[in-house]
């Protein structure tokens, strides 16, 4: 006589199944996509797969489409052609929800866009309060977690006015993290910084990915992309031309586009092995 299967043996079948498709799904899935401002074509047939917990680095001259593709991604640009999909749902689809789709997806700018007349933490939980409507109480734990965890715990009450570039920037990055973001895009997050700056927040994004973060990094900064990322991608002209493991790509370009693109490239002559961010950091 077969032995009988309960509702919960055929749930925790369904579950286990669900758990193993979404362990096996990419974050992010880019099928032939096209984007043009007018007569610009900004996107050219851009095919992408971006894995759980993988940090891409995307490299490129300006005006190759980089920050255009990311902005796609979190759905700030419409595409012309072609389909987006965010785990495993197509989010370019008619009708798809973009609030809550860019809830889940975090970007960080290379403007801080922090409101001046908020405090560092108020700016953290001001979207989280007003958006998924958490409480003040919680989010204020919550967004002071997150100031600590870039290292300006002690700032949680200091205006915009009164931090570092570099600060300013990690705050951003807290207050994309407060969202409980599934995926994270930097769009050169460290241009506009002073080079003395510089080190403070990548070695957050560094953090960032080493506790398993799934992230889109555009940079020139190449050796973070060589310390950190698992793939490089060099774009040009709204395509992408070359990918590959970070140092393999740096060491030995392929095509001739991205060779010279790397002869016009300072390389970074410090690794960031070693630093770390000290509570406050520079004033």
């Amino acid at each position: 006589m077969q032995p009988k299967t309960s509702i919960s043996d055929v749930v925790g079948v369904e579950e286990s199944a669900a758990a193993q498709q979404a362990a096996t799904t990419p974050v992010v899935r880019l099928e032939g996509v096209h984007k043009r401002f007018g007569d610009n074509v900004v996107l050219d047939g851009i095919d992408l797969t971006i894995e759980a917990k993988e940090v891409l680095v995307v490299i490129g001259r300006s005006g190759s489409g980089k920050s255009t593709l990311l902005r796609c991604i979190n759905l700030l640009e419409p595409i012309q052609q072609g389909r987006i999909l965010f785990e495993g749902e197509e989010i370019t689809r008619k009708g798809a929800d973009a609030s809550a789709i860019r809830q889940r997806i975090g970007i960080v700018f290379q403007q801080f866009n922090l409101f001046p007349h908020l405090r560092a933490l108020a700016n953290v939980t001001l979207a989280a309060r007003r958006v998924k409507k958490m409480p003040r109480s919680e989010a204020e734990r919550r967004g002071r977690e997150l100031l600590a965890r870039v290292g300006l715990g002690e700032k949680a009450e200091s205006y915009p006015h009164e931090l570092s570039g570099g600060q300013q920037q990690r705050v951003a990055i807290a207050r994309a993290l407060m969202m409980e973001p599934h995926l994270m895009l930097f769009d050169e997050v460290t241009s506009a910084l002073d080079p003395e700056l510089v080190g403070e927040v990548l070695v957050v994004m560094r953090d960032l990915a080493e506790s398993g973060m799934t992230m889109v990094v555009v940079t020139h900064e190449m050796q973070f992309a060589r310390d950190v990322g698992d793939r490089l991608v060099f774009m040009d002209d709204g395509r992408i031309v070359e990918e590959g493991r970070p140092g393999d790509v740096l060491a030995n370009p392929r095509d001739q586009r991205t060779r010279r693109f790397l002869r016009r490239t300072l390389l970074l002559d410090h690794a960031l092995e070693g630093l770390t961010v000290e509570e406050g950091g520079s004033e």
